[in-house]
């Protein structure tokens, strides 16, 4: 049984890695920085 659950570890790390790229494409996509700032872009078609 403690071998069932040491091969389920890395699917749970996979998964967590897979929503942590994706939260931080989104992030990006927002135009926000890590901090979750507003990113500096040369031309903004919102000025």
């Amino acid at each position: 049984q403690a071998n069932m659950a040491t091969t389920k570890v890395p699917e749970v790390r996979d998964i967590t890695r897979i929503e942590r790229i994706g939260a931080h494409s989104h992030i990006r996509g927002l135009g926000l920085d890590d901090a979750l700032e507003p990113r500096q872009v040369a031309s903004s078609p919102w000025r």
